[in-house]
């Protein structure tokens, strides 16, 4: 059982109902809740008692998740997690060095779109490490370091502001190939490889 909806869905619904009884007893313009022009003061209680009905209800959610998580076994090789250990310290070596290059380096001699190729190829360059010794990538870097070099390319060509354009763009492609990324088990924690 999961203490922690149980307290927190106890204590809103503890809440709820003296809100409720407040409404009902205190003349209306001791207890106001304002939504715009409008005073509605049920709105709380309402609200804090479906959010305690939900917590309350959710209890065993957790337990089913750890028992069908106990059933999976997870293999994990020690050779392979210290070489990505490695491998990411590597990277963040590379990230930190960038980090400084950029502040260091004023933006007359070099722009600021190399900067963001660099970071998305570093962050691509650790993705590829991982990939070519048979150890899962990280779908989280992977992304970064595509919007990175996208961002950064699109700012070497003079178009600014597009940024989150391409976010979504890149986020609809990922999740479109979601289903044959999780076929193949390219990403996922490199320790289960």
């Amino acid at each position: 059982m999961n203490k922690s909806n149980l307290v927190w869905g106890i204590i809103c619904l503890v809440i709820a109902a003296a809100l409720a009884v407040a409404n009902i007893t205190l003349p209306p313009e001791d207890l106001m809740f304002q939504i715009g022009d409008k005073d509605m003061p049920w709105v709380p209680p309402v609200v804090l008692a479906i959010f305690g009905i939900i917590l309350l209800s959710s209890l065993n959610q957790g337990e089913e998740k750890m028992k069908e998580e106990s059933k999976v076994q997870t293999n994990i090789d020690p050779q392979k997690a210290m070489l990505n250990k490695n491998m990411e310290t590597a990277a963040w070596g590379c990230f930190l060095i960038m980090l400084g290059g950029f502040m260091f380096v004023p933006d007359s001699v070099v722009e600021g779109g190399w900067w963001s190729i660099g970071v998305g190829l570093i962050m691509l360059g650790l993705n590829v490490a991982r990939y070519f010794n048979k150890i899962r990538m990280s779908g989280f870097t992977t992304f970064l370091g595509i919007i990175s070099v996208i961002g950064g390319a699109l700012e070497l060509a003079g178009m600014k502001g597009i940024d989150g354009a391409v976010f979504i763009i890149v986020l609809g492609g990922y999740l479109i190939l979601k289903p044959y990324f999780d076929k193949k088990q390219l990403f996922g924690k490199a320790e289960q490889s």
